[in-house]
């Protein structure tokens, strides 16, 4: 015949259990609280329990001197559902319950108590358990207490306290943040003669101290290391905040140092040695704007990672994944950048009147504004349209003898713009185009 049950009881653990014979469907019991078998000095649960009836008056158990009450009397609800041979039934019991430490090993005869529900009056019956002696040794003895960030659900932070024994307290009582908390949750698992008790405690704080209250083991009692919350939100927002403004500060100092002699270097000259566009510390920050912002997430990122393990012991693998690649995509920008401050030289063999004639003829049908005539360079800047892909672009023409040096770049007086979209190719080919056109190239 199949026997099908689910019982479900508000505390899930190991129970043995000490109630009546009778058939009566109501009845008042005993019911101890334990993972393992009961041993001296550790802390167990008793719960008195009324079955389907609400009592109206307690007569409380008296302990004697082997049982020491560490905690209680508290409330106690519960209920059960069963399923046997097709037919459902259901249960509720109410009482009250108590962490006790049973003082030396032996059996040892728990105390009866009474309770009066309606006319009639229930009592618990004689309940013994044998309580074994402390053996832990205190050199294979290790427990760690860890707190974690949850990813998501109602609850921030998770603290679990694993030991290779079971605790003398059991449950392990936790101090978080002053609030003393039982275990959410509490499992056991034994493989190979070794054993783990694993309890869990959720709770919800921008900031922790956690401890253990009174951990022993055979009445022993054992130091686990507190743990501290190091950042609060608050504080995390902040040092994310401080790692941006420090990268930030480094950035500037180190575009100052970099560009401290292109920036008061005179265009022409520059360029005729260099063969690039010389950069002041904005045109910089224009110009390498997309490398500057991805070394920013990159640094952004990080320090997200580096706090989060620092404080909660959890390792954020997509941001420290994401602030890894950031940072050769940072360096192909620079790079793509930094070759568009390379000149293209144009062989004319046009005077100097002759090139200013041809490029003023070029700003007016396409444009341009011409910033600058000298005797050695032209600097001009378009203005495009609305629909333009681009803030526009800066042009500048070197001359040097039988050639001019020429560049185009988007316009670094306005914001960083990553792409060209053929706009500056265009305008070097046109400035050739009209250099070219009816001249006989020099070689």
């Amino acid at each position: 015949m199949l026997h099908f049950c689910i019982w479900v009881f508000v505390l899930l653990a190991g129970v043995q259990v000490c109630a009546s014979t009778t058939a009566d469907s109501v009845y008042f019991h005993i019911k101890a609280d334990t993972i393992r078998e009961i041993r001296a000095g550790q802390v167990v649960e008793l719960t008195y329990a009324l079955v389907n009836a609400q009592f109206d008056s307690v007569s409380s158990p008296v302990f004697n001197s082997s049982i020491e009450v560490i905690e209680g009397p508290k409330p106690h609800e519960g209920s059960s559902y069963a399923v046997i041979n097709g037919v459902e039934s259901k249960s509720h019991e109410s009482g009250f319950r108590y962490l006790v430490q049973f003082r030396q090993s032996g059996e040892v005869e728990l105390p009866s108590a009474s309770v009066k529900a309606g006319n009639r009056t229930y009592t618990t019956p004689e309940c013994r358990v044998t309580v074994h002696p402390a053996v832990v040794d205190m050199n294979k003895l290790k427990c760690c207490l860890k707190v974690g960030r949850l990813a998501g659900g109602y609850k921030k932070y998770c603290a679990t306290l694993t030991c290779n024994a079971c605790p003398d307290q059991n449950p392990p009582l936790l101090s978080i943040n002053g609030k003393t908390y039982r275990p959410t949750r509490k499992s056991f698992s034994s493989s190979n003669g070794k054993e783990e008790y694993v309890y869990e405690y959720f709770f919800n704080d921008d900031s922790y101290e956690v401890s253990c209250e009174e951990l022993t083991f055979g009445g022993k009692p054992y130091s686990v290391k507190p743990k501290k919350g190091k950042l609060a939100g608050a504080d995390f927002l902040i040092a994310i905040v401080v790692s941006g403004a420090l990268f930030e500060l480094v950035w500037w100092l180190a575009s100052r140092r970099r560009y401290r002699e292109e920036k008061d270097a005179l265009l022409a000259e520059f360029v005729l040695e260099k063969k690039a566009l010389p950069l002041t510390v904005s045109w910089a920050y224009t110009h390498y704007g997309v490398s500057h912002t991805l070394l920013l997430f990159s640094v952004l990122l990080l320090t997200m990672t580096g706090v989060t393990i620092y404080t909660d012991s959890m390792f954020m693998s997509a941001f420290f994944w994401f602030g890894i690649a950031f940072v050769p995509l940072a360096y192909l920008s620079y790079r793509n950048q930094r070759r568009k401050l390379d000149f293209q030289s144009i062989p004319t063999t046009l005077n100097e009147q002759a090139i200013y004639d041809r490029i003023y003829n070029l700003s007016v049908t396409y444009d341009w504004d011409v910033d600058h005539y000298g005797e050695d360079c032209i600097v001009a800047h378009t203005n495009p349209a609305i629909w333009h892909l681009t803030w526009g672009e800066q042009i500048f023409i070197v001359f040097d003898k039988g050639q001019v040096w020429v560049n185009s770049v988007n316009d670094l007086n306005k914001r960083t713009s990553p792409f060209s979209f053929g706009y500056a190719k265009r305008n070097i080919q046109r400035i050739r185009d009209a250099l070219t056109h009816g001249a006989a190239i020099r070689d």
